[in-house]
């Protein structure tokens, strides 16, 4: 599906789509996106054996690093600079993108390609690194023009692309499915492969108003860039360690049959971690808009406000887990009830407190001086969680201590984002 394509039929279903509330819509097309992650894992979890499925995690986690780079060099700088840019520099900011993208799936097929040369002594060239190589390419390059377009504004053409997305995965599982031949390879393609129409559909930046301070992409735009990017970049990485890096470490000290239990655990929460995506890819631009205009008393207002909702939804996702437990046949044989609850109250608290973590942070990282106090915040929080995981872990096999040192790591870096959020005190 091409550019002049989506256009066409963002024309034609834009007074429908216009009827959508904007955050509703944003929401939507984050749980397109990673409900395919969902359906997959969840194909997987029921149609490959635990070895695929483990390493089909580690997939993920890896492609969550590479895009958390992609993220802090380009992605998220360009949204706190984009309310200071004309539409010919977003533009060719968009363009850029796509090549970055490229660059970061290379350096991840190499990554890919030394953990499997470390810890199963394979060839550095083989069919299974190119695969993760090309998938890595198309999964950022999607990624790029999704912010593009959530940057824009431009929520409709979004909607289309990514329900284009969603179709095109369906369709590739199916077919796999109905050739029972749903391996973790052809699982991976039908993830990665349809970002290849992302190569063609891209969004077009419409007109300015004001007088925007940025017209080109010189180099007092890149030392700007930099300016964010530079606590940005190691912010990501520690989030990524923090969020991310443990399945590594269980996959070595307890075996790939722990990390399948704790993950399938986990993959009962994805809904709430698209809604948390979601949440921030609208949110970003809006926090950002608030702060270019000086509305600090307005961007408060709003942390508050989604706080509550967000902490209410959360416990509303958990009450409807715990009401699985009424049918143990909706459960995986190997989740009884008694290994089910535990685990839902841990991962529920951690996803209330990452979330409420990730509203202080956005409306953080809407100030350029903000990166550098989430980036200490996310490290000392990671510190914390290592230090205490990394003995647990080696010592217990209880999986529940794992989202529980999670938790109270992002706890205490809530805490100490609060204070820069409402406790500043700064000219309204």
């Amino acid at each position: 599906m091409n550019h002049s394509a989506i256009r066409t039929l963002t024309l034609g279903m834009q007074p429908m789509l216009n009827r959508i509330p904007r955050p509703v819509l944003s929401f939507a097309c984050q749980g397109m996106v990673s409900g395919i992650s969902f359906i997959a894992s969840f194909l997987l979890l029921h149609y490959a054996d635990k070895s695929e499925y483990t390493t089909f995690v580690l997939f993920l986690n890896g492609y969550a690093l590479l895009a958390s780079l992609q993220n802090a060099l380009w992605l998220q700088p360009l949204i706190t600079l984009s309310g200071k840019m004309d539409a010919g520099a977003r533009q060719q900011a968009i363009h850029r993108g796509i090549w970055l993208s490229l660059i970061i799936a290379v350096f991840g097929g190499v990554l890919f390609a030394g953990y499997r040369q470390l810890t199963l002594g394979a060839g550095w060239f083989n069919l299974a690194t190119m695969l993760f190589l090309a998938s890595f390419a198309f999964l950022l390059v999607r990624d790029a023009n999704r912010s593009a377009w959530l940057m824009l504004g431009q929520l409709p053409g979004l909607f289309l692309h990514d329900l284009a997305y969603l179709l095109l995965f369906m369709l590739l599982a199916a077919i796999g499915w109905y050739l029972k031949s749903l391996s973790m390879s052809l699982v991976i393609m039908a993830i990665a492969f349809p970002g290849l129409m992302s190569l063609f559909a891209r969004p077009r930046a419409g007109r300015v108003d004001g007088a925007p301070a940025i017209v080109r992409l010189d180099r007092d735009f890149a030392a700007q860039v930099w300016s964010c990017a530079r606590w940005a970049l190691p912010g990501v990485l520690v989030t990524w360690l923090f969020s991310n890096g443990y399945w590594f470490y269980l996959d070595t000290v307890q075996g790939k049959a722990m990390v399948a239990m704790l993950a399938a655990t986990r993959l009962f929460f994805t809904p709430v971690g698209l809604m948390i995506q979601g949440w921030a890819g609208y949110y970003r631009p809006v926090f950002s808009q608030l702060e270019h205009q000086g509305l600090l008393q307005q961007k408060r207002a709003l942390v508050r406000r989604q706080a509550l909702v967000c902490s209410g939804v959360v416990l509303l996702f958990v009450l409807a887990l715990l009401l699985l437990t009424l049918y143990p046949a909706a459960l995986p044989a190997y989740l009884p009830p008694a290994s089910f609850i535990p685990l839902v109250l841990a991962w529920g608290s951690y996803f209330l407190v990452q979330w409420l973590r990730n509203i202080l942070s956005t409306a953080m990282l809407a100030d350029a001086g903000g990166y550098k106090i989430v980036f200490k915040a996310g490290l000392t929080g990671a510190v914390l969680f290592y230090l205490l995981f990394v003995p647990a872990g080696y010592l217990s096999r209880q999986l529940v201590l794992c989202p529980l040192i999670l938790c109270l790591a992002e706890l205490f870096i809530l805490t100490m984002l609060w204070r820069p959020v409402f406790g500043a005190k700064r000219n309204d």
